[in-house]
């Protein structure tokens, strides 16, 4: 089967950004399938320009048997109007982009933003393709529970409409949340139509391709994670539990939390904790800002790494770091790379969320408590730093095993395949989905 994915955002693991397709590709790719994955080639997470020369306008490889096309978007640096921009013309060049290649027999349009899945229903549309919608984020819902919008203002409503027309037309609906297929079925999406298939982590081996220049390496002297790794050694040779976050620095992060714990743990007198906090967003110059008026030397920032290199950064920790602010959208419940991540590293997990359920919960490879609580989170670090390395290791091999059992790719892939596979249905009109 050809398959061809619309992400703004997609990646191969050499930099900081999301790599589920690439996983899902590769995987289908090894049973014969042929995956194409439409990227922007400006980067919302370095915020800088990574796959094209100047002047070049698109370009193409071939990673691990998954074909990246990679089209030039606009820069931007915040999320004003030159980020909306960028969406725009995100979803105009793949238009163009698509034009030269051979048809597909299905087209996924994934959201975070619902240009690329308009741009998806377009194109499947004009190639008699099969046309599917993945839902990564519940948009414009998050935008309206994190107070961007006005749950009645015309951008919401221009966005409901938009969400409706392509989840009437798609043949499935894809979602990562596990509690998604609620929200779904309550704007009118027909329950036969949702697919359940989340995020999860890689269980097949990468390929070398020696055509092909070599990514970081991470050991090597000089390189971000190698410097990283040699302060969180530094750290722990102090005697210091060292915990760490590795991810956005977003407003739905809630990052300052851990900053504020830190700051906590300090004025009770408690030196064994170190926090590492890795990464970048819009929140992270007050993040800076609020540790540097607690005058906090154990808490150490560091800029994002590329996905390859985050599995020896995690081996280095003892406890990994998971925090969201408390938004009524995460009721839906998540399907957060990172997390994954972590419990595979086997690292013991500090789940600070109000999400319900969710894998550090029902692996036992962690210690969960609520969200936007320093409090609480310095009181779990220092329940953490008590604990012997024996107990630690036992909670998080917990959780390691339980993420490879229900979490593997290889098997998310098959569920995949399922969905995009699956014809539209043909028992009577289209369900008229609520605005």
């Amino acid at each position: 089967m050809r398959i061809w994915i619309f992400n703004h955002y997609a990646a191969p693991p050499d930099c900081a950004a999301g790599t589920r397709h690439y996983e899902l590709g590769r995987v289908l790719a090894t049973k014969g399938h042929d995956v194409t994955v439409f990227a922007s080639s400006f980067s919302h997470f370095s915020r800088r320009e990574e796959r094209l020369a100047p002047g070049e306008k698109v370009a193409t490889r071939t990673i691990d048997g998954v074909h990246f096309v990679w089209v030039r978007t606009p820069t931007y640096t915040g999320n004003g109007y030159r980020r909306v921009l960028n969406m725009a013309h995100y979803a105009v060049r793949v238009l163009a982009a698509q034009r030269s290649l051979n048809r597909p027999d299905v087209i996924v349009g994934s959201s975070v933003h619902l240009a690329a899945v308009l741009a998806a229903w377009r194109v499947a549309r004009a190639r008699h393709a099969r046309f599917v919608v993945e839902v990564r984020d519940l948009w414009p819902q998050t935008l309206i529970d994190m107070g961007a919008l006005r749950a009645n203002g015309l951008p919401a409503k221009l966005l409901r409409l938009v969400e409706s027309f392509c989840c009437r037309r798609a043949s499935a609906v894809i979602c990562l949340l596990p509690g998604a297929a609620d929200y779904l079925e309550g704007r009118g999406v027909p329950t036969h139509k949702i697919h359940y298939v989340p995020n999860g982590i890689a269980d097949l081996p990468r390929q070398v391709d020696p055509a092909q220049p070599a990514g970081p390496n991470v050991a090597h002297p000089g390189s971000q994670a190698a410097d990283l790794i040699d302060r969180i050694r530094r750290f722990r040779k102090d005697g210091c539990l060292t915990a760490g976050y590795i991810g956005s620095h977003g407003p739905a992060n809630g990052v300052a939390t851990i900053v504020s714990a830190a700051a906590e743990l300090r004025s009770v007198g408690h030196p064994r904790v170190a926090v590492v906090l890795v990464g970048d967003g819009q929140e992270k110059a007050a993040c800076l800002r609020l540790a540097h008026r607690y005058g906090l030397d154990d808490v150490l920032f560091w800029p994002p790494v590329p996905k390859q290199a985050v599995p020896a950064v995690l081996a280095e920790l003892d406890v990994t770091l998971f925090c969201l602010r408390d938004v009524a959208v995460f009721k839906y419940g998540l399907s957060s790379n990172k997390l994954f991540d972590y419990l595979a590293s086997g690292k013991p997990v500090l789940f600070a969320s109000n999400a319900p359920g969710g894998p550090v919960r029902e692996s036992g490879g962690g210690v969960c408590v609520p969200a936007e609580s320093p409090e609480a989170v310095a009181g779990a670090l220092a329940g953490l730093a008590a604990m012997s390395d024996t107990e630690r290791e036992r909670m998080g091999e917990r959780g390691r095993r339980w993420v490879y059992r229900h979490h593997g790719m290889t098997s998310l892939a098959d569920a995949f395949l399922a969905a995009v596979s699956e014809p539209a249905w043909r028992g009577g009109p289209a369900t008229e989905v609520l605005l």
